[in-house]
């Protein structure tokens, strides 16, 4: 019989042990890391220790030791460990179980340490865990094994093994180690697995991370079945799932982030996939906040980096946070929670990069969600803007110039036959997302020599770039959307002079004009034409104190950060100045006359005195300017849309009948309201006068305001 000399090292679980009058000895609790060592235990192997891969639920006797099997691998290292698992007396009267490894280097050598392990026992060694059993360092146990022996499987076991794993071999029926290591290395081989199996256990903390269990009793038996039918059912365990449960724990119980927890969750990124990512979530507890609404300080974390590591998962999480009544609390944890992993990866120059290019992935993934979704728009003003939000950083530094660079680039490929190249950047292009790449097909047609119609499905981009603080793109998408740009934006675009229209990315954006001031530009571009003085004269007078009967103005313009998506919407087509070519042409057509006759509303002359200086239109914009700052501040603090603002306005002004919209569009009934909310309201506040306008929402009746509307929220 040829044989060979194999090594096998061994460590324990470190204790503090005394002895006891009968010859024996009892524990006196956890020492920490490992003792009686041959060896350091290898990374692969501590991994799978800390991720419970070894670890029974409860440990068996002293007399009949548990007794675990497992191949490890990670590292550029494979190791066949078998740990002896048994349970000691402790002075404090309790039984925990300690363990014995012994490993060999290399996969398929678990029946060496087997065989090692009975010639051990035939000699009277049976080796369990004893702490006064001295070990040295590189000295290994070394051992003269025989061939391998061929184990034969009778027919039931053969059958067995067509069972899903974990295959449980019924108790009472003849078992040893052999024969379930046999069993497990012939189940791996058919399912290209590394081998995995438990003999004689009373109950598991992973049953499903095995191939094959022998239960130590019908009780066990019965809990192992038990426990398969309770617990999902995975082709194969979860990398460094233990590992990762810990240091998720870790992560979301405190508001200061443990580095060595972040590098726990950085280097499984590409270890787990995303279906196992999310089964490990929905451990901690993050489909049951999604679902009951749960927002304690800990959900809050959960969620968040659930959304940094599976990037799909942002669109859930922004609807979740937007959800939430009143309280606002949560945005506060969510953003010292992305500061805190950010400045992980800020501190740790040369770490690996994967949270970091999940969070990319989730910048360019919610962008053009919002085109669908416009449900979203607020919370996503908010992940791309926080001021120490992780997403936010990706989205200047990278996003946000990658679409710049790209409808740049869409100019020139439409507007010559040259090939326009791409400026440098380290992340990849925006269009080799098929989302983006779809997105900037569809917009080439805006820049070909004819007209093409709006298509407000463009709209929620133009108020997320506005809420971005983004001038020129949220110009741009206005200007596809609606077919022209509201002035707040409008004024922000670089220009020299004064101009109705500039251009754009190479598209002319149109400023929103009223009528009166339409047909005045209209009358200062026409040049050439002799146009009577009287006439110019007129038009100056209504375009700068009141306009025509109508108002004539379109929807007052907002910055998109300041109106919500039906407010947006109340520039209508029909009431947008129509251009028969946007990429060149500087001239419109009238917007349609008001269909309201002109009697049907009051004279100026009619308004009681009082309110009189309030309905000046000077005074009015500045009254609505007012309104719409107040009203995108507290959106921005207090995370509400700018409906439920509004109404808590009308609330506060105790004018609920009020058509907010009808007012900004010069409805003058709707007009007076208003005035004569504001004139009771400044009467009735610490002002103690009326004046029927707000001039700003710094001054004092718009503290007021902001401050009272806050309160109804």
């Amino acid at each position: 019989m040829n044989s060979s000399i194999v090594k096998i090292h061994e460590f324990s679980t470190s204790i503090q042990a005394k002895k006891t009058s009968d010859g024996g000895w009892e524990s006196q609790g956890f020492a920490g890391q490992y003792m009686n060592k041959t060896i350091d235990p290898p990374a692969a192997v501590q991994s799978a220790i800390v991720n419970r891969e070894f670890a029974v639920a409860e440990g068996a006797s002293r007399d009949n030791p548990a007794i675990i099997g497992r191949e490890v691998q990670g590292d550029g290292e494979d190791w066949s460990v078998v740990a002896v698992v048994t349970r000691v007396k402790e002075d404090r009267g309790r039984a925990p179980s300690v363990y014995r490894y012994f490993l060999c280097e290399g996969k398929g050598n678990l029946w060496k340490i087997l065989a090692w392990i009975e010639s051990e026992r035939q000699g009277g060694r049976m080796p369990v865990f004893d702490p006064f059993e001295t070990k040295y360092m590189g000295q290994p146990n070394q051992f003269s094994a025989p061939n391998q022996p061929q184990i034969p499987l009778g027919s039931e076991l053969e059958q067995l093994l067509a069972n899903d794993a974990p295959v449980i071999v019924p108790f009472g029926k003849a078992c040893t180690t052999w024969i379930v290591d046999r069993m497990a290395t012939e189940k791996a081989r058919r399912n290209s697995q590394l081998v995995s199996w438990a003999f004689q256990v009373e109950a598991l903390e992973q049953p499903r991370g095995f191939l094959v269990i022998q239960p130590a009793s019908e009780k066990a038996q019965e809990l192992l079945h038990r426990a398969m039918a309770s617990t999902p059912q995975y082709t194969a365990p979860i990398a460094r799932e233990y590992e990762i449960k810990s240091a998720i724990k870790g992560l979301i119980s405190r508001d200061k982030v443990k580095p060595e927890q972040v590098e726990v969750i950085e280097t499984s990124i590409n270890q787990v996939k995303d279906s196992d990512w999310e089964v490990i979530f929905n451990g901690q507890g993050s489909s049951q906040a999604l679902r009951q609404g749960i927002y304690s300080p800990q959900m809050v974390r959960l969620l968040t980096l659930r959304a940094m590591v599976i990037p799909q998962t942002l669109p859930d999480f922004l609807d979740w946070m937007q959800q939430r009544g009143k309280q606002e609390d949560h945005y506060q944890v969510s953003e010292v929670f992305q500061s805190e992993v950010n400045n992980f990866f800020t501190q740790n120059v040369g770490q690996s990069q994967h949270i970091l290019r999940k969070v990319f992935e989730g910048v360019m993934l919610i962008i053009p969600r919002i085109i669908q979704h416009p449900e979203l728009l607020n919370p996503t003003v908010w992940i791309l803007s926080a001021p120490s939000g992780i997403w936010r950083k990706f989205y200047y530094q990278f996003v946000s110039q990658n679409i710049k660079n790209e409808l740049i680039l869409m100019s020139k490929r439409v507007n010559t036959s040259q090939n326009a190249t791409r400026t440098q950047n380290p992340q990849p292009s925006i269009t080799d997302d098929p989302q983006w790449k779809q997105l900037f097909h569809e917009l080439r047609v805006y820049w070909q020599n004819r007209p093409y119609p709006h298509d407000e499905k463009y709209l929620p981009l133009a108020e997320l770039f506005g809420g971005l603080d983004e001038a020129e793109m949220a110009a741009f998408f206005y200007q596809v959307s609606l077919g022209c740009v509201p002035k707040k934006i409008f004024y922000r675009l670089k220009q020299e002079g004064w101009k109705p229209n500039v251009p754009v990315y190479g598209l002319r954006v149109k400023k929103q004009v009223g009528v009166a001031e339409y047909l005045l530009v209209s009358l200062i571009e026409i040049g050439g034409i002799n146009v009577p003085l009287a006439i110019v004269f007129v038009l100056l007078i209504l375009t700068f104190i009141g306009g025509f009967w109508s108002g004539g103005a379109l929807n007052s313009s907002k910055k998109p950060g300041e109106t919500t998506r039906s407010d947006s919407k109340n520039v209508q087509q029909s009431d947008v100045p129509s251009y028969p070519d946007e990429r060149e042409s500087d001239y419109a057509k009238p917007a349609k006359k008001p269909t309201t006759p002109p009697d049907s509303n009051p004279n100026y002359s009619e308004i009681e005195p009082e309110y009189k200086e309030g309905m000046k239109q000077n005074r009015f914009e500045t009254t609505i300017d007012s309104i719409e700052r107040i009203v995108k501040e507290v959106g921005k603090k207090r995370y509400k849309s700018d409906n439920e603002i509004i109404t808590a306005l009308k609330e506060v002004l105790d004018v609920p009948e009020l058509d907010y919209k009808g007012a900004k569009n010069y409805d003058r009934q709707e007009q007076i309201k208003l005035v004569k909310a504001i004139y009771s309201y400044q009467e009735k506040s610490t002002l103690k006068i009326g004046y029927g306008f707000l001039d700003g929402a710094e001054k004092e009746t718009g503290k007021l305001l902001k401050e009272d509307i806050q309160k109804k929220l």
